[in-house]
């Protein structure tokens, strides 16, 4: 186990959502293709463009929603697939525990707020770097805004997260569950694979569990908060 030396001055942790804070699914945007029935092989080649950098990551993010509208999409749509979704285990135990402690909490992900929003709607996160989406009236996809901070930038995210709280990189710690999390992980001070489903995020991970209940992390964030020595166990 790799022993932190870090002061007690104040910190910050920062979630992942998909698989992290949010149980039952890996990526929403396979769910929500799944759940409207886009076609696969159309948003295989989108991702293949854009891991090749042929698109950039929002015309990826609009594509999408595109394919989302085809299908008739709506508001109550999506609602029905968030009324399936559920705040990974012990999630709300521990981010109070951490809130109450003065610990700074933020989220960076490549979800949609609209899932934060439901899981957690009355949540203690100081930053949020998200994908956007709103309804209009009519309950049709609108004011749809992809987030800057996903799929190889959430390191840059951290590390402006960091200067906006006035937090050192070294008292960051970041918790993620997958290869997007790479760059956060390496960039922060902790980088936790919890629930992991990527050995490479692993590999490179200070602290590696794949429970599925964050109540098993919290030993570990609160000594890395208090300044302490990481507990036994984690690797």
């Amino acid at each position: 186990m790799v022993e932190k030396k870090a002061g007690t001055e104040r910190c910050l942790v920062a979630f992942d959502v998909d698989g992290t804070l949010v149980d039952d699914t890996v990526f929403i945007w396979e769910t929500l293709h799944e759940h409207f029935g886009t076609d696969p092989r159309r948003r295989e080649l989108t991702r293949e463009a854009f891991m090749r950098g042929d698109i950039t990551y929002e015309e990826w993010f609009e594509h999408d929603l595109e394919e989302f509208a085809t299908t008739g999409a709506d508001q109550r749509g999506f609602e029905a697939v968030l009324a399936t979704m559920r705040p990974m285990r012990g999630a709300h135990e521990v981010l109070s525990e951490l809130h109450s402690r003065g610990v700074l909490l933020a989220v960076i992900s490549g979800s949609l707020d609209i899932v934060l929003e439901h899981i957690f709607p009355d949540h203690p996160f100081r930053e949020v770097l998200i994908n956007h989406l709103g309804f209009d009236e009519r309950g049709r996809m609108d004011g749809a805004r992809a987030t800057l901070y996903d799929m190889g930038r959430k390191g840059e995210g951290l590390e402006m997260v960091a200067r906006k709280c006035g937090v050192p990189l070294s008292r960051c710690a970041f918790v993620g569950d997958n290869i997007n999390d790479l760059e956060a992980v390496q960039a922060a001070g902790l980088g936790v694979a919890f629930n992991y489903k990527s050995e490479e995020l692993a590999a490179v991970a200070d602290v590696r569990l794949a429970s599925r209940d964050l109540r098993d992390l919290l030993p570990y964030l609160l000594a890395f908060a208090q300044g302490r020595a990481l507990p036994d166990g984690g690797g």
